[in-house]
């Protein structure tokens, strides 16, 4: 095996430890690791990220399955270029592209298999306002809302093809509705909880276009055990997404 093929395996397995991201712009965290390894595509299928930030999504999606692609659309500049950066890092540029787009207006040449999505939680007006205009951009409904990423999505989608995303439970009654009013039926649920005690944080969803009816909720997932400078993953977590290893032994409580 060559040096330079030796570094690629090593960058593919420490991932996403080395991702560029932009400076003072919106960081990625496990949320994206977790949707890269619930949704799982079919091979040789082909779809999109919405909002795809640096790529973490579409590159951790394609470490996993190989055979698939992945577009990237991405409305902030400085995002595309650190994503394509990412993508030539891991040795993936002939399977991740990126568009520079806004989700609210963008539209595919062609329909796809599968769209997957990070899409920003909170309205504006809610929540701590985040310092810098990529920042906030990720997190608040400020370029395009859930709805609007889920009428992208259907859209791009052919007749079957799946729409996984992550989002809080809180806004749930909402998410519902948007995908009922663009015709994707939600059909995978499972929550994301720090702990076992604890509420839930997140909520990992895939839905199908056009499909019937009938939602199957996942047990959930509890990410942390321990307290303090004794909090550790769970052996679930880790099972789960490996990617979290990457980082094992720096977890916040």
């Amino acid at each position: 095996m060559t040096r330079d093929a030796e570094t690629i395996l090593a960058r593919r397995e420490f991932f996403p430890r080395g991702m560029t991201q932009p400076e003072g712009g919106y960081r990625f965290s496990l949320d994206s690791l977790l949707l890269a390894t619930f949704f799982k595509p079919g091979r040789s299928h082909v779809g999109v990220d919405l909002g795809c930030g640096c790529g973490v999504i579409g590159l951790g999606l394609l470490l996993n399955h190989p055979g698939i692609g992945v577009t990237g659309v991405e409305f902030d500049p400085l995002a595309v270029q650190a994503a394509e950066a990412n993508a030539k890092y891991l040795h993936l540029p002939q399977q991740f592209s990126v568009i520079q787009g806004d989700v609210a207006k963008w539209r595919p040449p062609s329909v796809v298999d599968f769209v997957v999505a990070n899409p920003p939680y909170r309205p504006l007006g809610k929540g701590r306002v985040s310092q810098g205009k990529g920042r906030a951009d990720a997190r608040f409904e400020q370029q395009a809302d859930f709805a609007g990423f889920a009428r992208c999505a259907a859209v791009a989608l052919k007749t079957r093809g799946k729409f996984a995303f992550v989002h809080l439970p809180e806004r749930l009654s909402g998410i519902m509705a948007a995908l009922r009013a663009n015709g994707l039926e939600p059909k995978r649920l499972r929550m994301v909880h720090a702990r076992r005690d604890d509420h839930a944080r997140m909520v990992l969803v895939e839905a199908v276009k056009a499909a019937s009816e009938g939602l199957k909720v996942e047990s959930p997932l509890i990410l942390h055990q321990g307290k303090g400078r004794r909090t550790r993953l769970t052996d679930e977590a880790l099972a789960f997404c490996p990617f979290l290893g990457c980082n094992r032994g720096r977890e916040e409580g």
